[in-house]
């Protein structure tokens, strides 16, 4: 009976780290920070540092070198994607709008990447830091 409650707390000790908690900041001083935290095995819960709690993300790739998150809901105004760089902390977050898909449809030679494309620095914090 001791071995079954000591390996059950082996194992909630093991979740409890194995939660992941990214901050992260864009070189803008106006764009608010981003946290990610990769708390489950389907989503990832995000924060806006002025919104608020988001709706969680789906978790895409959860590998040593790449998380990818993808917004859950098919929204008429846009979808998100989030590709971070375990190894660097560089982040790309894309964001397609519905003017942006007509627009790479069209195959417009003016489409400014940069509204499409964010690029953030990332860093990985403790679970005593992210709170």
């Amino acid at each position: 009976m001791r071995f079954l409650i000591a390996l059950m707390m082996v194992g909630l000790a093991d979740a409890a780290i194995a939660s992941e908690v990214w901050l992260c900041k864009h070189p803008a001083r106006e764009r608010e920070n981003l946290t990610f935290t990769v708390d489950g095995v389907d989503t990832v819960s995000w924060r806006h540092e002025r919104l608020g709690t988001m709706d969680p993300l789906r978790l895409v790739v959860n590998s040593k070198s790449l998380l990818t998150m993808a917004t859950q809901r098919v929204n008429i105004m846009y979808s998100r994607f989030f590709h971070l760089d375990k190894f660097s902390g560089r982040m790309g977050e894309t964001t397609f709008r519905s003017e942006t898909l007509r627009r790479i449809e069209e195959r417009d030679a003016n489409l400014n990447w940069d509204m499409v494309t964010t690029v953030w620095q990332c860093e990985a914090q403790t679970a005593a830091s992210a709170n």
